[in-house]
């Protein structure tokens, strides 16, 4: 219900403007923080009594953040207004508790050379670190990372309501020491199902969002449509698509997964009735484009030429008028049909009560060993996400008030979704249920960077089988090695 209330402030919001539209410190960290105290205005918070300088460490340019007068520059949010309520929050935040809030590019590879070499010798480089899940569970089972409970208040909103940060559940480890931002916020990280409506009409398929809402969205069913809508002489394809993406989200439909916990997922028979239904895509039904060794993951953007009935879809792929931006890629496509969004279809051992939404992916943070004060350094960044004003206190109207603001549901709906309302409630409730599935991350953890790929699949010159037989031990090693038991 939550979601729906959101979307349906976005659509008013959005009519609302149609209608008036036609209307009308110091630079550096300090090794020796200065001592915290109390706060004379408000009580709960620890002030500093000279300012201390808290830096975050990311990987790319912090001018998308603040430009060098720490000013928020034009272009660096999708919603300017937005941009500027974040920069009045973080200079709120920084009087609040006499620091400093500081983002440092490290660069991707620094942020690992930095974790490994200060947090080892229990002096980290900096307070936060933002990390990719492809290289952040090894460093929790190394004890680089402090457990949230030892910053975070008992009670406290990470561990209850989430309105702003959501900790980050790793099977097998006793505490949660990862967290992120809490879901759905990043609506560019949630992979759905497109499909070219134009040709599913021209077709005389049914719809794949009402057959989702009259519980009849299936592989099966899918697989109709895509067997109804490949033609050679028309040219036309039921699928094309990226088979990274595919095979996770396709995983997360058949309610299963590759490495969900400390034990390989690939022999398990729910992994290989995936295994088996993209074979069958690709070898017997002949429904997938050919696939273009040469451009291997990108192979997704073959939806472009307009002959395609599904494919993968993400948000930031759309854009205003029709115009679109492919995968890998900045050159902008003209898109002169019409675009939908839907859930993956359930697998026979999924279940659509139960089944995950989305592969989790993106940004993730951890306090690291040895910071100082790492309970007010969470709580200075908590605020600093928290510009919308969420209040774990407050009334279930004004929750959702701020997560409505946070969301930006007015921009997506007007920007990305205008035609597909029902489509972006779909990537909303996707992402409300992540799956930390690190399959397509262990590769990075390990030497010889060997990645799984279902290419023999896709050619024919395997079956499921024989690349389950050949990776499952391979795969079993990479997660012993991220779990610290080799």
């Amino acid at each position: 219900m939550k979601i729906r209330r959101i979307l349906s402030l976005a659509i008013a919001l959005v009519m609302v403007c149609a209608l008036l539209a036609a209307c009308n410190g110091d630079g550096g960290g300090d090794d020796t923080p200065p001592p915290a105290g109390v706060s004379d205005s408000e009580p709960d918070v620890r002030r500093y009594d000279r300012t201390r300088t808290i830096q975050v460490g990311i990987w790319w340019d912090p001018t998308d953040i603040y430009d060098s007068n720490r000013n928020t520059l034009p272009n660096s949010e999708a919603n300017p207004i937005m941009g500027q309520r974040r920069m009045d929050n973080m200079r709120a935040i920084e009087e609040r508790y006499n620091v400093r809030l500081e983002f440092v590019d490290m660069t991707f590879q620094g942020v690992q050379e930095s974790i490994s070499t200060s947090v080892m010798a229990g002096s980290p480089d900096v307070d936060i670190y933002c990390m990719d899940l492809n290289f952040g569970i090894p460093y929790v089972v190394s004890n680089y990372c402090m457990p949230i409970s030892s910053y975070a208040q008992a009670g406290s909103d990470i561990f209850t309501d989430q309105g702003v940060f959501t900790p980050i559940n790793i099977a097998g480890m006793p505490e949660d020491y990862l967290l992120r931002t809490s879901p759905p916020v990043d609506l560019n990280s949630i992979y759905q199902l497109g499909y070219n409506w134009d040709i599913l009409q021209e077709f005389n398929q049914p719809s794949p969002q009402d057959l989702w809402d009259d519980d009849k969205w299936t592989w099966d069913a899918w697989l109709d449509i895509m067997r109804n809508t490949t033609d050679s002489v028309r040219g036309t394809y039921g699928w094309s698509g990226g088979h990274v993406l595919m095979l996770s989200n396709l995983l997360i439909s058949n309610g299963t997964g590759i490495a969900l916990t400390d034990t390989e997922g690939l022999t398990s028979p729910a992994t290989l009735q995936v295994l088996d239904f993209i074979y069958k895509m690709y070898n017997e039904y002949n429904v997938g484009k050919p696939w273009d060794q040469d451009i291997e993951y990108w192979d997704n953007n073959k939806w472009d030429t307009g002959n395609i009935a599904f494919f993968t879809w993400v948000a930031w792929l759309a854009q205003r008028n029709g115009v679109s931006k492919g995968f890998g890629t900045d050159e902008m496509i003209e898109c002169d049909y019409t675009i939908r969004v839907v859930h993956w279809p359930i697998g026979p051992s999924g279940n659509k009560a139960t089944n995950r939404g989305a592969n989790l992916v993106g940004n993730v943070y951890m306090i690291p060993s040895g910071t100082p004060d790492a309970d007010i350094v969470y709580d200075v960044f908590y605020d600093y996400h928290n510009w919308y004003g969420y209040d774990p206190n407050g009334t279930d109207a004004d929750k959702e008030e701020a997560l409505f603001q946070r969301n930006d549901a007015a921009y997506w709906v007007e920007s990305y979704f205008t035609d597909d309302f029902r489509g972006f409630e779909m990537v909303l409730e996707a992402g409300e249920r992540p799956q930390l599935d690190m399959w397509d991350s262990l590769a990075a953890t390990n030497a010889d960077n060997a990645r799984f790929g279902i290419g023999g699949l896709l050619d024919g010159s395997a079956t499921p089988a024989q690349l389950s037989e050949q990776w499952r031990l391979i795969m079993q090693d990479y997660i012993d090695i991220a779990y610290g038991k080799k």
